[in-house]
């Protein structure tokens, strides 16, 4: 690959982890290597199956099941930010590696966000990201100062809900949003 960029897809509206998967795909297409976690999404989403499946992937897989972070207790949340950070810590030494053409952390602007991860090791992968590899990162901003994302980031691109069904108690339906 050639130099790699990093890629920011954030906001309220549907279709910042299916960006990261059409751009998983596109890179796969042409042979790259890919790593990809997802932060605070359990293993039972549509597109899980498939990726582990696509030649040139590997799937870091969170273990099931994934609690809403806000719900939690403080003992609880610091429970699961301790399994979180043994995760993130395999998928920071893979990233370093440079071994990979394209690096997705799905989600990761809400674990930076509600504290789930350090903040300063997101921008430290961003800031010392190896010459060819693009990262792509997603999530939720929830009122919370992006800036220092927006600064490191060559694209930023920000998903905007006007309407969505879940505004009138439509759950989230599988093959669609989960």
């Amino acid at each position: 690959m050639q130099k790699g960029c990093i890629q920011l897809y954030y906001g309220d509206g549907k279709g910042k982890t299916t960006a990261a998967v059409g751009q998983i795909v596109r890179c796969v297409g042409h042979g790259f290597k890919v790593l990809v976690y997802q932060f605070l999404k359990e293993p039972n989403s549509g597109e899980v199956g498939i990726l582990k499946n696509l030649p040139g992937v590997e799937y870091i897989e969170n273990d099931g099941p994934i609690p809403f972070m806000f719900n939690l207790t403080p003992e609880q949340q610091e429970f699961y930010k301790e399994k979180f950070q043994k995760t993130f810590d395999i998928v920071r030494e893979k990233f370093f590696t440079g071994e990979y053409d394209l690096v997705v952390l799905d989600e990761v602007i809400d674990a930076y966000n509600l504290g789930t991860i350090p903040p300063e090791q997101l921008l430290d992968m961003m800031d010392n990201k190896p010459e060819n590899t693009e990262l792509v990162i997603t999530g939720h901003q929830y009122g919370m100062d992006l800036g220092e994302l927006f600064k490191r980031a060559d694209y930023v691109t920000k998903f905007v809900k006007e309407k969505h069904p879940f505004d009138n108690g439509m759950p989230c339906r599988k093959g669609i949003e989960e």
